[in-house]
């Protein structure tokens, strides 16, 4: 799943019975920096929002608990091999309802980037599990993973090596 700027429709999508969300953040940091943070699976635990609880996790992928109203979901990924050198991916392992995560990096400027997150899951079924994805748990889960951006963000441009890859104070407005 390549991502790219260009064309981009924020729209709730369905492919193949997964519904997807997708989200952005600008980093004032080097692509090929945030690309190392993002790669290493066990730096997202540093990143979780208060819905998401850290279960397990090694260099090759993480398990994670997201909390939703009257819902857990688990979320079990490895990572995956990409042709593009601009997107780090996760698959779907040992179960779980999202069946894929991608981060796209899209360098910038010398020292920023733009990181899109997509994930692929598996809304709930039938009649009640339509109705609650619609009404509750597509916002918190859209949430949760918009707050795991801010964390990430906050994290990484608060590194030491951040410093040394902008032209200044290391302070973000964005």
């Amino acid at each position: 799943m390549t991502m790219h700027l260009a064309g981009y429709d924020g729209r709730p999508q369905r492919r193949k019975g997964l519904a997807t969300i997708r989200e952005d953040i600008h980093v004032h940091l080097a692509a090929a920096t945030a690309r190392a943070a993002l790669g290493d699976p066990t730096a997202i635990r540093a990143w979780l929002p208060e819905s998401m609880t850290w279960l397990s996790g090694d260099s090759e992928g993480f398990r994670i608990d997201l909390a939703l109203p009257a819902r857990t979901e688990t979320i079990s990924l490895r990572r995956a091999a990409s042709e593009d050198p601009r997107e780090v991916l996760y698959r779907r392992d040992e179960g779980g309802a999202v069946e894929e995560l991608a981060w796209g990096l899209h360098a910038e400027a010398l020292g920023e980037c733009h990181i899109t997150i997509e994930i692929a899951y598996r809304p709930a079924a039938g009649f009640l599990g339509g109705a609650l994805e619609t009404l509750m748990h597509r916002p918190q889960r859209t949430q949760a993973f918009r707050d795991l951006l801010w964390n990430l963000k906050r994290d990484l441009e608060r590194r030491p090596d951040f410093e040394r890859t902008t032209s200044g104070n290391g302070n973000s407005a964005t």
